[in-house]
């Protein structure tokens, strides 16, 4: 996924993020600084990668007045990968195979209902299904997801795989009450490991699962960042 900055909005972004510090002088500053200083065309500043690697947020970001999700419906966006006929020739070097209708369709929903578990265990924020001041709108969603494993079609030209899936795990948090996008986080993430094809299958939910964790855990951190005060957060120090 990339991101637009305009240059207008990154000429006047510095003066704002040198003024974002993790409490004190001397602490760290949560706002990334020169050249890592990006700014989206919707008005998110990059947060410090050493902080996280792949997050932006408004500069004046509070998460603590919510104690409540509006957990929004999921989706899954899988790379389009061309459907080929393989043989000895033609599986060199091809990784990338593309998913059928319906192993898209489990695929996503299990991503869809880990992803419901997920926050239902969310010890942070209680999930709610209305709007208030106190509610933060909550959407998460897996982008340009490729498989590594090659499909039925290719019969025996295939026995093993290798780091058989991967994705961007993408989070974006929303005021209930205006709509203001208020941050995101971008995850790309690799399910590593050399399988046998069936296995790799059969660990594929368990991948699945450990992908929609990133999506509660980029919430706590975006809220101790976030937090009044703007204390270098704790993994950080």
């Amino acid at each position: 996924m990339r991101l637009k900055i305009s240059p207008a909005i990154l000429s006047t972004a510095v003066g704002i993020m040198l003024l974002w510090y993790a409490g004190g002088s001397s602490a760290q500053p949560i706002l990334a600084v020169g050249p890592d200083a990006e700014v989206t065309e919707d008005g998110l500043h990059r947060v410090e990668p050493t902080i996280l690697e792949a997050a932006w947020v408004l500069p004046d970001i509070d998460l603590s007045k919510y104690s409540r999700v509006l957990l929004m419906p999921t989706s899954v966006q899988f790379r389009e990968i061309e459907e080929k006929t393989y043989d000895a020739r033609s599986k060199i070097g091809v990784i990338e195979f593309a998913v059928d209708n319906d192993r898209k369709e489990w695929f996503t929903n299990v991503w869809r209902e880990a992803v419901n578990a997920e926050f239902a265990q969310e010890q942070s924020y209680e999930v709610y299904s209305g709007i208030g001041e106190d509610v933060l709108i909550v959407q998460g969603f897996l982008v340009d997801v490729v498989s590594h494993i090659p499909p039925d079609s290719a019969g025996s030209a295939y026995s093993f795989v290798q780091d058989p899936w991967e994705g961007s795990v993408v989070l974006e948090l929303r005021d209930a009450t205006s709509g203001q996008l208020l941050a995101r986080t971008i995850d790309r993430r690799l399910g590593t490991g050399l399988l046998e094809i069936g296995e790799a299958w059969m660990r594929t939910e368990d991948l699945i699962v450990r992908w929609a964790e990133v999506l509660t855990e980029r919430l706590d951190q975006l809220t101790e960042i976030s937090a009044p005060g703007r204390r270098t957060p704790s993994w950080a120090r």
